[in-house]
């Protein structure tokens, strides 16, 4: 069974690549922004991938409690940058797709 740490380890270059390919001139601000929402929900996202590994949670809940967290995303350097709320708010949806199907990928 994948630990959490394989978990973590093949969605951090992930998030990077988006943010390279989504936000390139401000790359550096969305891997920023993206390595600290990783940083604020990995104890959510510890609990629940083991939760959907274990079949406690489903795909659908656990998307939905990702979902869920994307409203706390701060997305500090982003918006220091002076990226409009639109633009900011699709990179925050993009980062939670990847986060949902890379421990779909993982877990399941």
């Amino acid at each position: 069974m994948p630990s959490f740490n394989d978990f973590m380890d093949t969605l951090k270059p992930q998030i990077t690549q988006f943010a390279e390919t989504s936000l390139k001139n401000l790359s550096q601000a969305a891997v920023s922004d993206g390595q600290a929402f990783l940083a604020d929900t990995q104890e959510d996202l510890e609990r629940w991938t083991k939760l959907l590994a274990t079949g406690d949670l489903t795909e659908k809940d656990f998307t939905w409690l990702v979902a869920s967290k994307k409203d706390s995303a701060e997305m500090l350097a982003l918006k220091q940058k002076g990226l409009a709320k639109v633009a900011v708010d699709q990179f925050t949806s993009g980062l939670v797709d990847i986060i949902v199907s890379t421990a779909i990928k993982t877990f399941l």
